[in-house]
């Protein structure tokens, strides 16, 4: 039996441009992204000031189906992998244990490796996405997302953060394969199927 549910992209654009918008607040007009804290102490005259790196925005994305449905569970799978590759690529870190987690088989060798890569390169970036995707059951342990999201990835510099391009704003289409695997789904394929 297949299952077949449109998620409203007007939905995900708005949680995504009220990210934008959160974010960009967040970072002041003087060009620099880090974000300065000042503390004066009560008893002197003296101020410290500290920055720090930003970290990543939480994703703002919600589901559209009920969790505790398979279609829920699945999207929830498909969610989570995003986060977890976004974070990744944000950080630099490699956490393969977290990558398990939601990736296996074809997709984790080559997420596993495209980290790797990109750590070795110092090349960071941050992962933003407006999902508009489908969810079709194939069998109870199969199911694809067919998600025709508009990409605005873009390449940071590893330490302060800022972008190094332009937002790419690109619709592609990419069909991601989920198995459920141990009783966890996990992507299992990933093919992009045009723009």
């Amino acid at each position: 039996m297949t299952y077949v549910r449109i998620v409203p992209r007007r939905r995900w654009l708005a949680l995504v441009t009220m990210a934008a918008l959160l974010s960009a607040g967040a970072c002041g007009d003087d060009g620099d992204d880090a974000t300065a804290t000042t503390t004066t102490r009560p008893t002197t005259t003296s101020t410290s000031t500290t920055t720090t790196v930003p970290e990543r925005p939480i994703s703002t994305t919600t589901t559209a189906f009920d969790p505790t449905s398979v279609e829920g569970q699945v999207e929830a799978a498909y969610l989570k992998s995003w986060d977890v590759y976004a974070d990744a690529v944000y950080n630099l870190e490699l956490d393969e244990t977290a990558l398990s987690e939601v990736f296996a088989e074809a997709s984790l060798t080559t997420r596993r490796d495209e980290i790797a890569a990109r750590i070795d390169a110092g090349r960071a970036a941050l992962v933003r996405l407006d999902h508009a995707y489908q969810i079709v059951l194939v069998d109870d342990s199969t199911a694809a997302v067919v998600d025709n999201f508009v990409n605005h990835q873009v390449l940071i510099d590893p330490v302060t953060k800022a972008p190094l391009e332009d937002d790419p704003n690109e619709r592609l289409l990419v069909n991601f394969k989920l198995q459920r695997i141990d009783g966890a789904w996990k992507v299992t394929h990933i093919e992009k199927v045009g723009e």
